[in-house]
């Protein structure tokens, strides 16, 4: 059990900077609610607890001195899991509420599954008791916002996991021009992101034509998004991780290949390589400690890792991969950060760290891929590997057990350790490019491999 003067100041923490942009929980009925919920409130401190400023109250009564984030997390986390399973919440919207929080934390190999799955019952708890067709109550309700706020992590959900919208707007019965009324500005950027994310998730479902490879018009602005939801007034801190956000789903906008680019720039491509630019270009100005604690963060840092990794793999010239290393260098740091509080941001940290190691000792190919076959003609023949199935799983084992000189079968490596774009996948960063060029491939079920 917590210290209640502790367990207050995550609460308000968690209603100053969570809550006003995923209205979870209604602040007003919380507060006038004399029988409080202790399950959702546990939930709340459980997100809250991932803020800078909540470190001096992540503590137990049998504890004086605070734990870590992520240790104080997991035992919050086990107990919210043991009162679900003993059914100690019985109100719906109570339950909605705690299994939506829920899915905003991820921790361990199957992590991301139990985010979805907690996210997938809240959801079907939702649609039991009406929240999509408007029946608890009038559009200006917190019910409402509650299904809007359910309808944003239903589209998260989607792209991380790969996992199919569980909300479609053919079934739902509110009008979201009427969320924007009832929302926060903060809240109506992110559903704003959110129609964005609708959009581009049509371009990795099975049915999707293969010849369409990003959305080339008609794509609003961040800063235009911001204009229409009124909320240049919101906190500084706020809007920077709302905006990495927005720059996380510009990358996916365009549907990239993980050791090729295409012969002539579009839109989408150009919009997914700017955006990485700018997220890289807000963390060298902004503590990664200050961002809003969700989810939403890391996601994107790590796309622009991604984005980044296949420009190395891509790029001839050696400017060109000497930024991308310093790029990648620069998320990594952040990532590296977050990782106090987000198991997802380590295993990316590390994984951009290893691809960063790796690459240093390969070589700069510079020859064609024809020459290349003659070089490699032990090897078998080469072809390119665009990111898609079929899968490659990671094997790390093998990854640190291969030594760059047999990989480069006697080639010395560049001083940069960059690697041009006639690069064949017979090297040790074979594995490497599953990761990230798969990771940038939202119609994988294993779009999250990264993030387990």
């Amino acid at each position: 059990m917590m210290n209640t003067q502790d367990r207050d100041s995550l609460i308000d923490i968690y209603f100053g900077r969570l809550n006003p942009l995923l209205p979870i929980v209604d602040e007003a009925t919380f507060r006038k609610t004399e029988r409080k919920s202790p399950l959702v409130m546990s939930a709340m401190c459980l997100v809250a607890s991932r803020d800078n400023k909540a470190r001096r109250y992540l503590r137990f009564l049998e504890s004086s001195e605070p734990l870590t984030p992520r240790l104080f997390a997991s035992r919050v986390y086990a107990s919210l899991r043991w009162g679900i399973q003993m059914e100690r919440e019985r109100n719906k919207i109570n339950l909605i509420q705690i299994l939506a929080l829920l899915s905003l934390y991820s921790e361990g190999p199957e992590g991301t599954v139990d985010a979805s799955m907690h996210l997938s019952q809240a959801i079907h708890h939702g649609q039991t008791i009406g929240l999509h067709l408007g029946r608890s109550s009038g559009h200006g309700s917190s019910q409402t916002r509650l299904f809007w706020a359910l309808w944003v992590l239903s589209n998260f959900n989607a792209a991380l996991n790969g996992r199919p919208r569980q909300i479609l707007d053919l079934d739902i019965g509110l009008k979201l021009e009427e969320a924007y009324e009832v929302s926060a500005p903060g809240t109506r950027i992110l559903l704003a992101i959110s129609q964005l994310l609708t959009r581009i998730i049509g371009l990795y479902q099975p049915t999707a034509a293969l010849d369409i490879m990003g959305i080339e018009e008609d794509y609003e602005s961040f800063e235009n998004i911001i204009d229409r939801c009124g909320a240049w007034d919101l906190d500084p801190n706020v809007l920077t991780s709302l905006e990495i956000y927005y720059h996380g789903v510009a990358i996916i906008s365009h549907r990239a290949r993980a050791t090729s680019r295409p012969l002539l720039p579009t839109p989408s491509s150009l919009r997914q390589e700017l955006s990485a630019l700018q997220i890289v270009t807000i963390l060298r100005h902004v503590s990664p400690r200050s961002l809003v604690p969700l989810p939403l963060i890391p996601y994107g840092i790590a796309l622009a890792v991604s984005t980044f990794y296949n420009q190395l793999r891509s790029a001839r010239s050696q400017i060109k991969r000497t930024a991308a290393r310093e790029h990648i260098d620069s998320c990594v740091q952040a990532l590296e950060q977050l990782s106090e509080w987000s198991q997802p941001a380590k295993n990316m940290a590390m994984l951009g760290r290893k691809a960063l190691e790796q690459t240093a000792h390969v070589a700069a190919v510079t020859v064609s891929p024809e020459v290349h076959r003659t070089s490699r003609a032990h090897a078998g023949p080469a072809e390119w590997r665009p990111a898609g199935p079929p899968h490659h799983q990671i094997d790390q084992a093998g990854m640190q057990q291969h030594s760059a000189s047999a990989s480069l079968g006697g080639h010395q490596p560049q001083p940069d350790g960059g690697l041009s774009g006639f690069d064949i996948a017979y090297d040790e960063l074979m594995d490497m490019d599953a990761v990230f060029g798969d990771f940038l491939n939202m119609n994988l079920p294993d779009f999250g491999m990264p993030f387990q």
